[in-house]
């Protein structure tokens, strides 16, 4: 084996020398195109049959090229994807040149609590553009962590559950909905009403201001449909970065073109606000402001939170209410179930609010186990978090897997 992947080498080494040599000399468009494809070619060859990888099965595409992990986001199934491929391959697959796919049971512990860089591909996190680096966006992981510390206070659930009763206000206006379809006997488009609520409590959580979605029923602008569809761009665009740069850059944010300029003008206006008066509102900005006097956030690191939060939280809340209500419609007897034993805490005197509190649904554990599961068959996170093998490499079970390898954990 080592002396077919040897004599291949050699011969693609070889063809690479002729095309840089006599490149001069053939310059017609037929020449050209002969180049071209001599080129792709040569590359093709060496990512699907040199690579330290190259033993690992997967989609004949994704051994060569990324097209198949593109084609598979896009199409919004990545996750039946993932699953069906590793009941097939196993713990290993590889699903980009030199991207694996990994499930194993070391994984957590050697990938996503060991503090290994991110894959480049995260840098789309930064938005509306590269000046705006986030949690998300920024690969070194002392400095990640070190920023995480700054902005994680204001998600502990002690702070959260201060603004409980504004969240419950939203989720009121999603009921009243409900109730005026059943009434009407008409369908009800679960997708975007989800979505509204979802958006409107981050703006309620991060800066006191709802954005009217829910309320109104609609969404305003176009925003969150334009939203849904930068976050699929923006998914690619993280595997080129001249992509990334061009729909996400100083001169777009400038003009105001952006897909969720709604989202993204609001957020700023609540900024400049507080910091006018830091002490108008208790939220999530709140504590922000707090380590920016400490020195430990600079004002565009809030910006840049601020934006991210709305824009992945909403994805992610929106994503959570659906799989939740999707997986009870389809197990009738679970959603029974459910029913029986909140109507039993209300016996007990629990539960009797129209949007049940934090803490009565603690104390429901089927319906816990329930919201678990159905986060676990289908989650907000759509893609892996890919991760970069170190200095001395990582071993999963048996196989070793070289620095500079791409393992991806896929939730």
């Amino acid at each position: 084996m080592a002396k077919c992947l040897s004599s291949i080498d050699t011969s693609v080494a070889t063809m690479e020398a002729f095309v840089l040599q006599n490149a001069s000399s053939y310059l017609t468009p037929g020449s050209l195109i002969s180049i071209a494809l001599v080129a792709i070619l040569t590359v093709a060859v060496k990512r699907r049959y040199l690579s330290s990888v190259s033993d690992i099965p997967g989609p004949f595409l994704a051994s060569f090229s990324r097209l198949w992990q593109i084609i598979t986001l896009l199409k919004g199934n990545s996750i039946d994807e993932f699953h069906k491929l590793h009941d097939k391959h196993g713990p290993f697959v590889r699903v980009a040149p030199n991207e694996v796919s990994v499930c194993h049971p070391d994984a957590p512990k050697k990938l996503l609590l060991a503090p290994l860089h991110k894959d480049n591909w995260y840098r789309a996190g930064a938005l509306p553009d590269y000046r705006f680096q986030t949690t998300l966006s920024i690969t070194d992981p002392k400095t990640k962590v070190a920023r995480s510390k700054a902005f994680m206070q204001g998600y502990s659930i002690t702070s959260l559950l201060t603004l409980e009763d504004r969240i419950d206000e939203i989720f009121v206006h999603l009921l009243d909905w409900m109730d005026k379809f059943s009434a009407k006997k008409q369908s009800m488009d679960l997708d975007k009403f989800f979505t509204f609520t979802a958006a409107d409590i981050t703006g309620q959580l991060l800066f006191s201001k709802p954005f009217g979605f829910i309320s109104k029923g609609y969404d305003i602008e176009q925003t969150l449909s334009r939203s849904h569809g930068i976050v699929g761009i923006g998914t690619v665009a993280g595997y080129f970065p001249w992509l990334n740069k061009l729909v996400a850059n100083p001169f777009v944010t400038w003009t105001g073109i952006l897909p969720f300029r709604l989202i993204f003008v609001t957020a700023m206006n609540a900024i400049a606000e507080r910091e006018r008066n830091p002490d108008v509102q208790y939220d999530i900005l709140t504590h922000w402001f707090k380590a920016l006097q400490q020195g430990k956030v600079s004002l565009r690191n809030i910006q840049a939170q601020t934006t991210l939060g709305i824009t992945a939280g909403t994805d992610a809340m929106s994503t959570g209410l659906q799989s939740f209500v999707y997986y009870m419609i389809r197990h009738p007897t679970a959603w029974k179930r459910c029913r029986e034993e909140i109507a039993r805490a209300q016996e007990q005197g629990k539960c009797k609010s129209r949007v049940i509190s934090y803490v009565d649904a603690k104390e429901l554990p089927y319906l816990q186990a329930c919201i678990k599961e159905s986060l676990r068959l289908f989650g907000p996170l759509g893609t892996g978090l890919p991760r970069v093998v170190p200095e001395g490499g990582i071993k999963l079970g048996d196989r070793f897997f070289p620095e500079g390898t791409v393992l991806a954990i896929h939730p």
